[in-house]
């Protein structure tokens, strides 16, 4: 649900509502019975966050497949969010991939770090670094899926404050003509989203962050809610920066600029100034040709 509605904000649309489509094993046993309420609790519990009613949807269980012994075994649950939303003038909004060389590229939502020591003192310092160990986890991750074949840990929490609050200052920011991109951080985490940012807008960057642990694979690949990466010219800095300070005090960074056409993404941080720095042609084999690599192996 967050995230749905994250996708509509990000091109300057407010969301209004939802269909589904709930898909479960058998609700005749114990475990399915309890994901399918669940699913239905959790689905309740975001809509009323984000006043987003349900206009229609369907329900599919009973849905088994075989394990690699061939014996039967429920699918993953797995609910399914379509959601409508509406953009009050459609020659204001914007697309996921960067624009313009030089272009300022902003981290909304949960920071890579807790905060610049020079801004909070140690107990607010230290909040923020709880807050984000809960809103950025590597638990259900795509990296633990594809890089470690693990389907397990806790999944991020859901802040629906701070996931308001971020969306709006996304639609302010592409209404206002500020924002000249917005992609969300989701599957796959930061660095994912970013190569995605590059590839929609034939555009490389180079991205400077500021890990709060040692863990680099947290930094690049945690996923979580309330994140948004987007780009806005160099002119609108000051407006932009002031807007952002009134509506979502610590929570947002600028992380980078915005390179030339078919140019690299580097991602480096302080111990590391160049972590990462892979080719746009790499970045394109491996997005465009992915289903069919997969379906050949």
């Amino acid at each position: 649900m967050a995230e749905a509605a994250r996708n509509l904000s990000c091109v300057g649309a407010e969301p209004l509502a939802v269909t589904d489509n709930l898909n479960f094993g058998s609700p005749e046993k114990s475990i399915g019975y309890w994901q399918l309420a669940e699913a239905c609790r959790g689905l309740a519990e975001a809509c009323r966050a984000f006043s987003t009613p349900v206009t229609g949807g369907n329900v599919s269980l009973y849905n088994e497949t075989l394990d690699a012994d061939g014996k039967p075994q429920p699918i993953y649950p797995t609910p399914v969010v379509g959601m409508v939303g509406l953009i009050p003038d459609l020659t204001k909004s914007c697309g996921q991939g960067w624009r313009t060389e030089g272009d300022l590229i902003y981290l909304l939502g949960a920071p890579t770090e807790s905060a610049e020591l020079s801004e909070l003192d140690s107990s607010d310092n230290s909040k923020l670094l709880t807050q984000n160990s809960k809103l950025l986890t590597l638990g259900g991750s795509e990296y633990l899926a594809v890089i470690h074949h693990t389907i397990a840990g806790i999944p991020p929490i859901i802040d629906f404050e701070l996931e308001r609050q971020v969306q709006a200052a996304c639609r302010e920011g592409i209404r206002q003509g500020w924002v000249q991109s917005a992609h969300d951080s989701a599957e796959g985490g930061l660095a994912v989203a970013l190569a995605e940012c590059c590839l929609s807008g034939q555009h490389g960057a180079t991205i400077a962050l500021s890990p709060s642990s040692s863990r680099l694979d947290h930094l690049l690949f945690a996923e979580g809610c309330a994140r948004i990466i987007v780009s806005i010219a160099p002119a609108v800095q000051a407006d932009w920066e002031a807007y952002l300070k009134q509506q979502l005090a610590a929570n947002w960074r600028e992380i980078g600029t915005v390179t030339a056409q078919h140019s690299s993404l580097q991602i480096g941080t302080k111990a590391d100034p160049l972590l990462i720095d892979v080719a746009f042609e790499d970045m394109g084999e491996r997005w465009h040709h992915a289903i069919e690599r997969q379906l050949t192996q």
